[in-house]
């Protein structure tokens, strides 16, 4: 493939797909005021008749020579050149370059005659170039009618998610109600625009646009992976609404359907347990967590989950269950905030870490399990997910340059994008780094809380233990009361009431009810 891919570079055929709308690109192929430079003018002409061949590794090479006569394109001419050339580049394949020339028409403003002709291709390049994190911003010079018709919902929701990222709120709400039904980015919209709504307090706005979410998903005949998810998400998002505002029991609806196929599926499971603790279903929140202690998800990250237990168990004054309970937490996860300390103090540096990082993915080398479980989901991260593929892009550009062997490849333009790829790609892996750090230090800081609270309900059930042994040897007639037999549980037609016998059935998985007694004096 990497060879294929060298032979189309030399041959000056390498260009990516591109639709039939994306192809009517606007190329301006009429006479341009020479104002007084005739070669410049002569130029251009050749370039876009170059062009217009399909021949852009010759255009590109003269539209730069053009470009490079002033470091501001300010005649006609000149902007015509830059504005060309970022399509041209585009066309070979080569996106960050092309974004690179994009930007100065970009940073002229509106005064630069091709600024709303560029709107449209920062659309493209925001599929090519998704991790970019600075696309955003660029987009963000724009307005919603400065783009063509088409593009403005997709560009809508662009706008909505950088004011959403910068924390404007009200802003980025404006955008996303331009964006229509139609739109492929209707349902990520509809689902950013409940999260804003949710960050200013506004549970009812929020609930509405999550139905929206619902009812546009459920509308496809044939949903994609996509799709699907997006419903689950809205699914878990009201959960977690209602959950935040007091209505456990209407938490518990929407967390249950949530199907168990769903890469959701467990997340929902374990914030259903908090909603069952909340309603004093100490059973079915203990037996949620018994699913999530099977085999079958040995290699998932649930710390809190023996936390809640353990408060459980303590709530029932099950004090040895509380005690093993709690034990277990800190043999497992106290080793596991001290491996990750480790990692953040020996490499301070964002880029370092990055690199470090990168390398334990692609070497294979040996870690702990829970510290795998925690890099995977950190590079699991959307936006750090973004930003390494990124890279990656970045790469593909500079490894498709130099191994070229076309007088192409040696020109001034190919070492000028060369060089600005280098740079973008160090700042790049600078901010990947920064967001592993902040990720590892966030779960650094929860472990120390979750241990921190772990010792607190130690506290607790010594002093309770402390308080029993008093009372009685001062005879206080302190008496267990609890029934002898555990809760009856009633079945229908459908299931059966089956004892655990320490082996788990996937079948099984989300159904389990733990038998427990108050042990608490009356």
């Amino acid at each position: 493939m990497r060879a294929m891919l060298l032979l189309l570079l030399v041959t000056g055929l390498m260009a990516p797909p591109i639709t039939a709308r994306a192809a009517d690109d606007g190329m301006d192929f009429a006479p341009v005021s020479v104002e007084g430079d005739k070669e410049a003018a002569g130029e251009l002409e050749e370039a876009l008749a170059a062009y217009k061949r399909r021949d852009w590794f010759r255009a590109s090479v003269i539209l730069h020579r053009v470009v490079s006569r002033n470091e501001v394109a300010v005649t006609p001419i000149e902007q015509k050149a830059e504005y060309s050339l970022g399509k041209t580049l585009y066309r070979l394949g080569l996106f960050q370059a092309s974004l690179n020339f994009f930007d100065r028409v970009v940073q002229a403003g509106p005064e630069h005659r091709y600024f709303k002709a560029t709107c449209k291709w920062l659309y493209y390049l925001s599929r090519k170039l998704s991790g970019d994190p600075g696309l955003l911003e660029k987009i963000a010079k724009f307005k919603t009618d400065d783009c063509p018709v088409e593009f403005r919902p997709e560009m809508a929701y662009l706008l909505g998610q950088y004011h959403y990222k910068k924390g404007s709120m009200p802003q980025a709400l404006e955008a996303l109600a331009k964006v229509t039904p139609e739109s492929r980015y209707y349902p990520k919209a509809k689902y950013l625009q409940g999260i804003a709504y949710v960050r200013q307090e506004e549970p009812k706005p929020a609930v509405e646009a999550f139905k929206d979410l619902l009812r546009s998903t459920a509308e496809s005949n044939n949903p994609s992976e996509d799709l699907k998810y997006f419903n689950q998400l809205a699914v878990l998002s009201m959960a977690r609404v209602f959950y935040s505002t007091g209505q456990f029991r209407q938490a518990v609806k929407y967390y249950d359907q949530i199907p168990l196929d769903s890469v959701l599926w467990l997340d929902g499971l374990f914030e259903a347990s908090w909603s069952f603790f909340r309603l004093n279903n100490h059973e079915k929140a203990l037996g949620n967590l018994h699913t999530l202690n099977s085999p079958f998800f040995a290699d998932e990250y649930f710390p809190e989950a023996p936390i809640l237990a353990s408060v459980i168990f303590y709530s029932n004054c099950n004090y040895e269950k509380t005690r093993e309970t709690i034990n277990d937490f800190r043999a497992t996860f106290e080793p596991l905030r001290d491996e990750i300390k480790g990692y953040l103090e020996s490499y301070s540096d964002p880029t370092e870490l990055y690199e470090f990082l990168s390398r334990l993915q692609t070497s294979g080398k040996a870690l702990s399990p829970r510290v795998s479980q925690i890099l995977n989901a950190a590079f699991q991260d959307q936006q750090l997910k973004r930003i390494a593929a990124y890279v990656k892009e970045l790469d593909r550009e500079v490894d498709l340059i130099r191994r070229s062997k076309s007088s192409w490849a040696q020109s001034e333009l190919a070492k000028l994008i060369v060089q600005e790829i280098e740079v973008i790609k160090s700042l790049a892996q600078h901010e990947a780094g920064g967001l592993a750090k902040a990720r590892l230090s966030r779960v650094n800081n929860e472990l120390n809380d979750l241990i921190s609270q772990s010792l607190k309900v130690e506290f607790e059930v010594n002093t309770a233990e402390k308080g029993i042994v008093e009372n009685r040897l001062q005879g206080s007639g302190f008496e267990n009361k609890s029934a002898a037999k555990g809760p009856v549980y009633a079945t229908d037609d459908e299931h059966i009431y089956w004892p655990f016998t320490g082996e788990y059935w996937r079948d099984e998985l989300g159904y389990y009810l733990y038998t427990i007694k108050s042990e608490c004096g009356r």
